[in-house]
């Protein structure tokens, strides 16, 4: 099965669904992550293309921990993604096209960062503009916790990787400690939601905002609330 994720910044597949990647190579799954930005903002003193080179060979070496198969940068602008969609949506479907995923990680759409919420308006363009079969949708966390989940993945045996992964983005973590939040973070969703020591949650997207009931996919066992 081939597996796509979009992140809006290199550090947010890591930090939103780094244990679920982690755990979908380790199943002989194929997955790929699209950075719709390279992050140019958050490393402010610097010029753009500086950042793109440090943030791209950050997330390169977070691919090598995870077992990422390849990686697609698209270079929208930071902050402004939502500012044109179409733009991103073409830029984003060859790569949706060539890789034919039947899962797709994506940030939720109550997201704080404009950047993330942008995600799903973005995949449904890609993916209404394309022949493609409909993919299961997942959205994650980065930011902003889901106020519901529907599903979700014990990721306890490979939380270690997903922290030395988050741990490569060392320009971002210069300013806040991610690894330290996201160990909590999914420290509580795996005690009081998984029942174990590590989860991550997701909600079901679709192609529409009439959504129907959440259901059972390929990304872990379902417990009911």
């Amino acid at each position: 099965m081939n597996v796509v994720v979009i992140a809006p910044h290199p550090d947010d597949e890591a930090i939103g669904c780094g244990g679920s990647i982690c755990l979908q190579a380790e199943r002989d799954n194929r997955v790929t992550v699209v950075f719709l930005t390279s992050g140019e903002l958050g490393l402010k003193k610097l010029s753009r293309e500086e950042v793109w080179k440090i943030r791209e060979q950050e997330a390169e070496r977070a691919a090598e921990v995870l077992g990422v198969a390849d990686l697609s940068f698209l270079r929208r602008p930071d902050w402004y993604v939502g500012h044109a969609v179409e733009e991103a949506a073409a830029a984003l479907r060859p790569v949706l096209e060539r890789e034919a995923p039947r899962l797709i990680y994506l940030p939720h759409t109550q997201e704080w960062h404009p950047d993330h919420r942008a995600c799903l308006p973005v995949v449904r363009r890609a993916l209404e503009s394309s022949d493609l079969p409909i993919p299961t949708l997942l959205t994650y966390e980065v930011w902003t916790p889901l106020a519901q989940h529907d599903d979700g993945e014990d990721i306890t045996s490979v939380m270690r990787r997903k922290l030395k992964a988050i741990r490569c983005y060392r320009s971002q973590l210069d300013q806040l400690r991610y690894d330290r939040a996201v160990r909590g973070l999914n420290q509580y969703r795996g005690a009081l939601a998984w029942k174990c020591r590590y989860a991550e949650v997701f909600e079901h997207a679709f192609m529409t905002s009439a959504q129907p009931p959440a259901r059972p996919n390929e990304s872990g066992k379902r417990r009911e609330p």
